[in-house]
C-alpha cells in the first residue's frame, strides 16, 4: 500500500526543552532483537540523531539527508544496491523518519537482495530503535503494526495499531489501517466503524471498503443499508 503524505503530521509546536534535546543530540541505542533472534545492530555516526517529529523546527538538517541520501529515486527503490545503505544511513540520522521507515520495509517485503539489504540492518530493528527513540509517534506505532500485519503477526499488529490510534485519534491513515485489520479477522463491526469514519473524511484509498463489499459486509453511512456494487 502507499504510504500517504498524510501521515506527515502538520506543524508542530516545539519547546525550548525539545530543541535543546535536538542540538544535544540524544542518543538513539540500538535495542531489542531481530525476528531471528539476534541482537539488534547498527552502525554509528556524528551526525545526528535528530527527531522527524521536530523536523519543523530543524528543516536544514532534515534537508542536508533528503537531498543527499534520500532521494526520489532512494525512496522508490530505483537505485540498485544503493538503496538500502541510503535509507540506512537516513535512518541513523533520523531514526523515526516515516517516508525511509516505509521505504526499508517495502525492501524487506520484496526480498530483493539487488537493493543492498544485506548491508543494513532488518525493519524491526529500526522499527524498535525509532520507538524507543521517539516513543510518542504515532506514525512509527503504525507503520511498525503495517509490518508486523503483513508477516502475519496480526496480534501484535493490532496493538500497534491501537497505540498508534491512542496517540493520534484524529489520524486517519491509523483507523484505516485498523480497519483493514479488523476486516480481516473477521470483526465487521468494528471494522465499519472504522471505514464509515476515514470515507466520511474523504480518505481516498478505497481498500477497506472493497473489503467490506467484498465480505458482503458494507453498509452506507447515511441508509445504514447494505451497498452492493
Amino acid at each position: 500500500m502507499r504510504l500517504l503524505a498524510t501521515l506527515c503530521l502538520g506543524g508542530l509546536l516545539v519547546s525550548a526543552a525539545a530543541l535543546q534535546a535536538v542540538a544535544a543530540g540524544n542518543a538513539a541505542p540500538w535495542v531489542g532483537t531481530s525476528f531471528r533472534g539476534t541482537p539488534c545492530r547498527g552502525e554509528w555516526m556524528n551526525f545526528g540523531p535528530y527527531d522527524y517529529l521536530q523536523r519543523n523546527a530543524i528543516p536544514k538538517k532534515l534537508s542536508i539527508v533528503e537531498r543527499h541520501h534520500f532521494t526520489p529515486e532512494m525512496e522508490q527503490l530505483l537505485a540498485g544496491e544503493q538503496v538500502v545503505p541510503n535509507i540506512d544511513y537516513t535512518l541513523r540520522a533520523w531514526p523515526n523518519h516515516h517516508r525511509a521507515l516505509y521505504s526499508i520495509i517495502r525492501v524487506y517485503l520484496m526480498g530483493n537482495v539487488q537493493l543492498g539489504q544485506r548491508k543494513g540492518s532488518t525493519p524491526e530493528c529500526y522499527l524498535q530503535r525509532a520507538l524507543n527513540f521517539s516513543p510518542e509517534d504515532p506514525v512509527a506505532h503504525m507503520l511498525f503494526g503495517i509490518y508486523l500485519q503483513r508477516l502475519g503477526k496480526t496480534d501484535e499488529a493490532m496493538q500497534m495499531y491501537q497505540k498508534a490510534e491512542q496517540l493520534d485519534p484524529v489520524n486517519m491513515q491509523i483507523k484505516y489501517n485498523l480497519g483493514l485489520l479488523l476486516a480481516r479477522q473477521g470483526n465487521y463491526a468494528a471494522a465499519r466503524e472504522y471505514a464509515n469514519q476515514v470515507y466520511n473524511a474523504g480518505f481516498p484509498l478505497t481498500g477497506l471498503r472493497e473489503q467490506l463489499q467484498k465480505a458482503g459486509q458494507w453498509r452506507d453511512a447515511t441508509t445504514g443499508s447494505a451497498v452492493s456494487e
